[in-house]
């Protein structure tokens, strides 16, 4: 019996035969990796896994707003004590530097303070302000702290409540007008 192959050197094929399995294999690309529709998983959302984010999402909001509307409500509180604070060391301050008597002024039934008459800076409506022994300007009926050029002062301490519930506490030396901040008792 006598076969009919031919022995050559590239492997068994002819040179145009490997060529035309090579291109036949270069048209023919195959996956490596399994997509969605070979895992037999859509491509989109369902509509219960919709409502359930959204139901997660109106949670999650309904939790964190309020926290940061009360964060951002203690900043604001915390920049007007700031504030009001520094307006009182000014008072001395400038008294001492000019050598005359410096008032720092609180307007109740307008809720303002300032150094200057009348005053302009606004007590916020959550704060209330309570004193004894301030002296009154009989013309404006502001209530004072008066700071002499040597450093002293005819006033009291000052206690400072927000939402009648936290309160700080306002000391300031009688003799040489050494103010201090601390936090007071919560009703």
């Amino acid at each position: 019996m006598k076969s009919n192959f031919k022995v050559v050197s590239n492997g068994g094929c002819q040179a145009g035969e490997l060529m035309s399995h090579m291109s036949h294999v270069n048209n023919q690309r195959s996956r490596l990796l399994p997509g969605p529709e070979d895992l037999g998983v859509d491509r989109g959302f369902t509509l219960v896994e919709l409502i359930l984010v959204m139901f997660i999402l109106t949670l999650t909001i309904g939790l964190v707003i309020p926290r940061i509307g009360a964060g951002w409500k203690r900043m604001e509180d915390r920049e007007f004590l700031q504030e009001f604070v520094q307006t009182i060391r000014r008072a001395r301050l400038q008294s001492m530097n000019r050598g005359e008597v410096t008032a720092f002024r609180i307007r109740g039934f307008e809720r303002l303070y300032d150094l200057k008459a009348p005053p302009g800076k606004p007590i916020p409506e959550n704060v209330d302000i309570y004193a004894d022994n301030l002296e009154e300007d009989p013309e404006t009926r502001d209530r004072l702290i008066l700071f002499y050029p040597d450093g002293s002062l005819v006033g009291s301490d000052l206690e400072i409540v927000f939402d009648k519930k936290r309160s700080f506490r306002i000391s300031i030396n009688p003799l040489f007008g050494i103010i201090e901040l601390s936090q007071g008792d919560s009703n």
